[in-house]
């Protein structure tokens, strides 16, 4: 979490960007959970969407961002992650709240497990951090919910202030 301590600090006194806190947070997820690509995400529209701040692929070693997903489209993972704080698929094709996402998303990226925790700013919901294995399923450890937790809580301090 290092690098998204610097990126937050970094932040406050006028040394670093929002971006870069994005950036910073999805390096540390990947680094920290040895997960294939991590994400920032930011409710929008009253939370009836969600917008991708920045997913960063570990295979890759890319960052990039802008998708959307809608509460419409998806209302049983909009439904559980609002509801329950977070959303635990190590069965990610089959799993109740995230299986919308399947036939496109899914498999178009070769997902097989995700782990996605909220991201609070003063005790609201304002974003969410997710987690993607691809090529093979992954039983979610407790060191991996704790470390989504840990970020998720550090960047909520400054999530909406930072313009997220």
């Amino acid at each position: 979490m290092d690098r998204t301590q610097a990126a937050v600090f970094g932040l406050r006194v006028g040394h670093a960007t929002v971006g870069d806190v994005w950036k910073a947070a999805c390096e540390d997820i990947v680094e920290r959970t040895a997960v294939s690509r991590a994400s920032v995400w930011a409710f929008a529209d009253g939370r009836e969407k969600l917008v991708c701040l920045n997913l960063f692929d570990a295979d890759r070693r890319e960052h990039g961002g802008g998708m959307v997903l809608l509460r419409a489209d998806h209302p049983d993972y909009f439904r559980a992650i609002t509801n329950n704080s977070r959303v635990v698929a190590s069965d990610a094709l089959t799993h109740p709240a995230t299986r919308c996402f399947a036939g496109s998303y899914f498999k178009g990226n070769d997902i097989r497990s995700l782990l996605d925790y909220i991201v609070l700013y003063e005790n609201v919901a304002v974003g969410v951090l997710c987690c993607e294995q691809s090529g093979a399923m992954r039983e979610w450890t407790p060191a991996d919910s704790a470390c989504l937790q840990s970020v998720a809580m550090l960047i909520g301090t400054v999530f909406l202030a930072a313009g997220g």
